[in-house]
């Protein structure tokens, strides 16, 4: 993919060679401007002398071809568009089938013990009329001038530099809303509840009783070991495999043939985006460019072998590495579509076999066949993108639209000599209107496969990257701000003999559940009793339905 900014009529666009449709299309410019040259040379006639009477014949011709190669371009625009959609569609499918298996692994009882306080088991704070707002409405009227910029930069979501002073006046705005007995809100756990895990005083990529720790792994984000341990080893396995079976589809669409040198390596968190523009990558030396370009001018494509080297030069990273266990079976598997299926179906199975061991804790079937299905969804978005790859623009219309844009070399110095009287002129039109048509069969061909046709290809490298640190998240644990002590707001709110006696940032593993009130005790005395003369309505009807029976069996003894 080519990136581009705006400009003034977009003359920032013109010197840009490689992945070009002007430059390609130029050269059957310039060939037709030279054939009517020649023309207007050596075989110039007078007006009684020409064989065509009148350019109608050839404005037809040139029509013609013009709704010809706009009908493909068109096609070429939904094909790559097409593909767009398709290859975001398959990483998001995946993404929300691994995101929930990862949510509901953390609810497994293992975790039962770090988990946030529970709002039902803690629903008498609702009496107390607080509030769960992040920041206090009069702090934030009461920020004027450098206060408001300097506050406004640090809440982005974005990184940014922020001055000491900064930092100082939010946490200064953070721990008057701690204070405020109307909201509920703690300190919070940037570990995410990882440093309760264990009783070693350790967490993963931040360590509770040593803030210096959250600029000590900025660069690695979740994945982090700062905190002094790794990450939940079954969310490491689930990122890995979910991160492969992407790698893998993606590598299967760049067209890399059976047996190759595998293009995937290892993705390491927190590493420069990969060049969209393969231009721009630091390894491809200054002549390999200008011979790609001279290629690319020339219209030679790559061939398979030649492909698959340029793409091992960018290659598809997975969290984890690949083992040479998975590249053997990855190998052995025959065909793009086998292999993508083999990746997907270590996925599956994976989930499957520890939503049965218990690791997705006590989530529901029903619930948990929704992750089967977001899988098959992304495999269907990977089948979608694999048929734009594999299956060409159909052979008969490209083959007429690459012989009438042929005979646009020949056909247009003929129209341009009936309405050009100078030659330099004459020569100047021809050029522009034979490059517009080859340029624009050009456009339809590069788009045609948006996999393969480099520069202009969709950048999977970049979109395998950043599906790699979307997975990353998983490692985050549960909300920050989702710890906080019921007790201190009951005292501060005076509910006297309160109902529930455990509520800690870290609850215990035996939650108490709340008594029944009067009002709930009356409630189901109530039901209670209805349920009673429910039931003696049914034995009277009963007992009247058997008595009918029996004298119905009397009678036709009888």
């Amino acid at each position: 993919m080519i990136p581009y900014e705006k400009s003034f009529l977009g003359i920032n666009l013109l010197f840009r060679v490689h992945g070009s449709p002007i430059w390609k299309g130029s050269f059957a410019g310039l060939i037709s401007a030279a054939v009517f040259i020649i023309m207007e040379l050596y075989f110039s006639v007078n007006d009684e002398e020409k064989v065509l009477l009148h350019p109608y014949g050839i404005g037809v011709l040139i029509s013609s071809v013009s709704f010809l190669i706009v009908f493909r371009a068109n096609y070429g625009y939904q094909r790559y568009w097409n593909a767009c959609g398709d290859v975001h569609q398959m990483m998001s499918k995946w993404l929300d089938a691994v995101c929930h298996t990862g949510v509901y692994h953390m609810q497994q009882s293992h975790h039962n013990h770090i988990k946030p306080p529970s709002y039902y088991n803690h629903h008498d704070l609702n009496m107390y009329g607080l509030k769960r707002d992040r920041e206090r409405e009069h702090d934030i009227q009461s920020i004027h001038g450098k206060y408001k910029s300097q506050r406004t930069v640090s809440k982005s979501i974005q990184q940014v530099n922020s001055s000491e002073s900064d930092m100082e006046f939010n946490n200064d705005l953070t721990a008057k809303l701690v204070t405020d007995s109307a909201y509920l809100v703690g300190e919070g756990r940037r570990d995410g509840g990882w440093g309760a895990m264990f009783d070693d005083n350790k967490s993963t990529f931040y360590k509770v009783d040593d803030p210096s720790t959250w600029a000590q792994g900025e660069d690695r984000g979740f994945a982090s070991d700062a905190g002094g341990r790794t990450p939940n080893l079954f969310l490491q396995e689930l990122v890995h495999l979910a991160s492969l079976c992407c790698a893998v589809a993606f590598s299967t669409l760049r067209n890399d043939i059976d047996g190759a040198e595998s293009p995937l390596d290892m993705y390491y968190p927190g590493q420069p985006w990969p060049e969209v523009d393969p231009d721009r990558m630091k390894n491809i030396t200054i002549c390999q460019r200008i011979t790609e370009t001279g290629k690319y001018i020339l219209g030679f494509d790559k061939t398979p072998a030649t492909r698959t080297k340029y793409n091992a030069m960018r290659p598809l990273l997975v969290l984890g590495g690949v083992s040479d266990n998975e590249i053997a079976f990855l190998q052995r598997a025959r065909g793009p579509s086998a292999k993508v299926t083999l990746a997907w179906h270590w996925l599956s199975e994976f989930i499957i076999r520890e939503h049965l061991a218990g690791s997705l804790g006590a989530v529901g079937p029903p619930i948990i066949s929704r992750i089967i299905q977001f899988l098959s969804d992304g495999m269907i978005y990977y089948n979608h993108s694999r048929k734009t790859m594999y299956i060409p623009f159909p052979f008969p219309h490209a083959q007429i639209s690459a012989f009438f844009v042929f005979t646009m070399i020949f056909s247009v110095p003929l129209l341009m000599d009936e309405y050009s009287n100078n030659i330099y002129l004459g020569a100047v039109l021809t050029f522009l209107t034979v490059t517009c048509l080859a340029g624009l069969h050009e456009v339809a061909r590069e788009l045609e496969n948006p996999f393969r046709n480099v520069p202009n290809e969709i950048p999977l490298c970049t979109l395998q990257a950043m599906f790699n640190e979307s997975l990353i998240t998983l490692f985050s644990g549960f909300h920050p701000d989702h710890f906080w002590e019921g007790d201190d707001y009951r005292k501060k709110g005076g509910a006297g003999n309160h109902r529930f006696t455990t509520s800690s940032s870290i609850p215990s593993k035996d939650v108490p559940q709340a008594p029944e009130t009067k009002s709930e005790s009356q409630g189901f005395s109530a039901l209670e009793a209805r349920l009673k003369m429910q039931q003696k309505e049914i034995n009277r009807l009963s007992a009247i339905l058997e008595k009918s029976s029996t004298a119905s069996g009397m009678d036709d003894f009888s």
